[in-house]
């Protein structure tokens, strides 16, 4: 398999029917070859598998706890083993418990915002070194419409992804200047069925797209080509800029 010119670490790409599958997936049709970064060994090795199968890229699964900084730093190391450089960083893990405020745990707090905020940070630090050495690279931190929309039993949900979106506009601006361009991409409801061991149902997608103006949830592959377009687009105007992959949904700001 030949090699490419272009890499693409993406995080939380293992699941079959989630975001990160179909970013990496997307990616690979760009013709990026693509570290499967992600903590589900079954998932993980399958989806490698599957872009090196159907898009005759490179791929490779890593695992890695993303809550842990030694875990982050040790997958970027083995990144530039194989594969020798880093043109984009997709960051797509997430983890989303539905609890409202006054029933909150102490180790909810922690899990939410070390995966959902602290592995975003931790990747984007991990990654800095190479890309400025490279005087280029894309970093694609995806957000949430629950970081600026109210939902019942999102409140940490909502707060790590604000906290996603001004790191990111923090990082994009200091780093303009070294060729690094941030992007960010807030996804409106999807049917991702995000945490459960099977995709969504149908009746998971009746109640997403009920209040939806397109009649239905967006779908991750749509939301996907916005997060790839993101990473792959030549132009620097977009960085520090948030994307909103919601199909209409308001309130847009």
């Amino acid at each position: 398999m030949a090699k490419s010119e272009r890499v693409a670490i993406v995080t939380g790409a293992a699941r079959p029917w989630g975001l990160g599958r179909c970013a990496a997936t997307g990616l690979a049709a760009k013709g990026y070859d693509v570290a499967v970064v992600d903590v589900r060994d079954d998932w993980g090795e399958e989806a490698a598998a599957a872009i090196r199968r159907e898009k005759e890229t490179r791929a490779t699964y890593i695992k890695t706890d993303l809550r842990q900084r030694t875990d982050v730093e040790a997958m970027v190391a083995r990144v530039l083993r194989e594969f020798g450089r880093i043109d984009v960083l997709a960051n797509i893990a997430a983890i989303c418990p539905s609890e409202r405020i006054e029933e909150l745990k102490e180790e909810t707090y922690e899990q939410v915002f070390r995966t959902n905020f602290l592995g975003t940070a931790f990747t984007c630090q991990a990654v800095l070194k190479q890309m400025r050495s490279q005087k280029s690279g894309h970093i694609v931190n995806t957000a949430s419409g629950g970081a600026i929309t109210p939902y019942a039993g999102l409140a940490l949900y909502g707060a790590a992804k604000a906290a996603v979106i001004q790191f990111s506009k923090v990082l994009a601006f200091e780093e303009a200047k070294n060729g690094i361009v941030v992007t960010i991409v807030a996804p409106g409801p999807m049917h991702t069925a995000m945490g459960r061991e099977a995709g969504p149902t149908e009746e998971d997608l009746r109640q997403l797209g009920g209040s939806m103006p397109l009649g239905r949830p967006c779908y991750p592959e749509e939301v996907a080509e916005v997060i790839v377009f993101a990473a792959t687009n030549s132009s620097n105007v977009l960085t520090g800029q948030t994307l909103h992959a919601r199909g209409g949904a308001l309130p847009m700001v």
